[in-house]
């Protein structure tokens, strides 16, 4: 046996180690374990609270046993991100993605939802803005699935401590009237001042790493109007007047649109898509609002479906939408780049033609998609009485 291996062996019996390298040679004594800092021991304090305020407010075994939680990265009283708070957002991230209660939204994911929302950052939420930010991603994106956020806000505390307030909120809390007007939101609050080691790095801790850009939140109209029983539809003169800067003129406009007479079949398996959201023809109750709303301009445009309707952010949205024509099984598709202005009403009329057999021979026709884009100043479509 090799004098080394030797030593080892007589060695381990007395109890005594050898820290060795890969190759088995003497890499030297190991180092004791260093004991977790002041910082690392506030910082651990602080996780754990919020680890515990999210399991006890949200876990469900059998009916919400995974949670899906969306972390933003903390910002100081402005909304600019500081460096601490992102570091404390991604370490907060990466303590819940490794629990199977916990699913974590990327930051892809965050990026595209603050888009939504007019901003770059979150920051502090009150009863308005936790509304808002509800219904663009609802509208949007209805399947986010989102049951919390963790937002939070760097001050300095006393000494050089950073005093970090972390909010759970809870997304699917629904904002009344009561709630909107007394400021009410679901959420726990978790309060920690975490200490640093000197005061350079607490103010570099403190230092803004990505300013907050909030643009002006202006919103349009988007409605989807479709004719799905085959015909072509046909712009009037009347059609070509409208614009973004004057409102619908309804007593001056009989029609915006009339039906092509042609014999036509049935367009099957239609689709229609708004960014990543795929629509369905929308239903309405008999006594709703929409759905004399609906009735009305379903006259003016001579459609019979409503796929979207709601206010959206003033910007430009890809629709996509497709048919198979029954009769040869083939699909056509079209594409169009939608654009919705400020305190302006869009309305994406769609237009699915399929000629009968009669009418491919005859006149030489083929199936296809034509799609409009129209646009009247204001929100509202009935005439005002």
């Amino acid at each position: 046996m090799k004098p080394l291996a030797i030593l080892v062996a007589l060695l381990t019996m007395l109890g005594i180690g050898l820290g060795l390298g890969p190759e088995g040679q003497a890499a030297g004594p190991l180092a004791p374990k260093s004991l977790p800092t002041e910082q690392e021991n506030a910082a651990e304090k602080f996780f754990s609270a919020l680890e515990t305020s999210l399991s006890q407010n949200f876990f469900d075994i059998r009916h919400r046993p995974v949670i899906r939680v969306a972390v933003f990265d903390f910002t100081d009283e402005k909304g600019n991100v500081v460096k601490a708070g992102k570091d404390l957002a991604e370490k907060i991230n990466r303590r819940l993605y490794r629990q199977s209660q916990f699913e974590v939204l990327d930051q892809e994911k965050l990026q595209r939802y603050l888009a939504f929302y007019g901003q770059n950052t979150l920051g502090k939420l009150d009863a308005a803005g936790l509304d808002r930010f509800q219904r663009r991603l609802n509208t949007l994106e209805p399947d986010h699935g989102i049951h919390a956020l963790v937002v939070g806000e760097i001050q300095k505390g006393v000494s050089r401590n950073l005093r970090i307030t972390a909010s759970i909120v809870n997304f699917q809390y629904s904002i009344d009237a009561f709630a909107y007007e007394n400021n009410l939101l679901d959420a726990q609050q978790i309060i920690a001042e975490i200490p640093y080691p000197t005061e350079q790095a607490l103010a570099e801790a403190a230092e803004v790493v990505m300013p907050a850009v909030s643009r002006p939140f202006e919103e349009g109209r988007l409605i989807i109007l479709a004719n799905t029983r085959g015909n072509n539809l046909f712009a009037t003169t009347y059609a070509r007047s409208l614009s973004a800067e004057k409102p619908f003129l309804w007593e001056k406009i009989p029609y915006v649109m009339i039906l092509g007479k042609e014999e036509v079949n049935i367009p099957g398996q239609i689709r229609v898509g708004i960014e990543n959201l795929v629509l369905s023809p929308l239903e309405r109750r008999k006594d709703s609002a929409e759905r004399l709303e609906f009735s009305f301009l379903h006259g003016k445009f001579s459609t019979n479906e409503v796929f979207f309707d709601d206010r959206v952010p003033a910007e430009t949205y890809s629709l996509l939408t497709s048919f198979v024509d029954l009769k040869t099984n083939e699909t056509y598709s079209d594409m169009a780049s939608i654009g919705v202005h400020p305190g302006v009403t869009t309305v994406v009329v769609l237009s699915y033609y399929v000629p009968s057999e009669k009418e491919r021979i005859r006149n030489k026709q083929v199936p296809g998609i034509q799609i409009y884009q129209l646009f009247g100043k204001g929100m509202e479509f009935l005439p005002k009485r």
